[in-house]
């Protein structure tokens, strides 16, 4: 599980930041507050841009409807794209989707859905749990923290970093690799 506050140290630690950083989280020393906060928003854009861009956080979800009609609202995670319906016994049902909710046939079923997460405080856990590291988070927190203050070489470097682990991250991802053809 990926801590939110383990996350903010690495990115420190890469930024050169970290003796402010752990004054304010493990001493509650104000003079770090201000820089942690900043480093808290990274980590919240970074893992916002990783669920919708890289790699999706997926959820499912029992839901039952009399009329078929499933309002996005119901479920319990911040849906981006709806990837399957099922009913009670496995068998994919066929839906449509629209801006506020999905129509399928009435009954019980189970909803699976990508999502975005919902932004975290310290002390917090990020939603992922596979793929992403906190290497990976402190590498983002990094280019995103430069850009916010105006260090743009530096982050131009943060950002190549991150981009690369992505890339090695991506492909770690067994559900993101195309197979090869075979010919007949």
């Amino acid at each position: 599980m990926i801590k939110v506050n383990d996350t903010i140290i690495a990115a420190a630690l890469e930024l050169g930041i970290a003796d402010k950083v752990r004054l304010f989280l493990e001493q509650n020393d104000e003079t770090g507050k201000e820089t942690t906060k900043q480093l808290l928003h990274c980590f919240n854009i970074v893992e916002n841009e990783l669920a919708l861009d890289y790699l999706p956080l997926k959820a499912e979800t029992e839901v039952e409807s009399q009329t078929g009609v499933i309002a996005y609202s119901a479920l319990p995670k911040n849906v981006v794209r709806i990837l399957k319906v099922q009913d009670e016994w496995g068998n994919d049902v066929p839906f449509k989707i629209y801006p506020e909710y999905l129509q399928a046939q009435s009954g019980t079923f189970k909803v699976t859905y990508s999502y975005t997460p919902e932004e975290k405080e310290l002390g917090e856990e990020s939603d992922f749990t596979l793929f992403a590291s906190v290497r990976l988070f402190a590498f983002g927190m990094a280019a995103e923290y430069a850009l916010m203050n105006g260090l743009y070489e530096d982050a131009a470097v943060w950002e190549k970093k991150y981009k690369d682990a992505i890339k090695r991250t991506y492909r770690l991802n067994v559900g993101k690799t195309v197979r090869s053809r075979r010919w007949v």
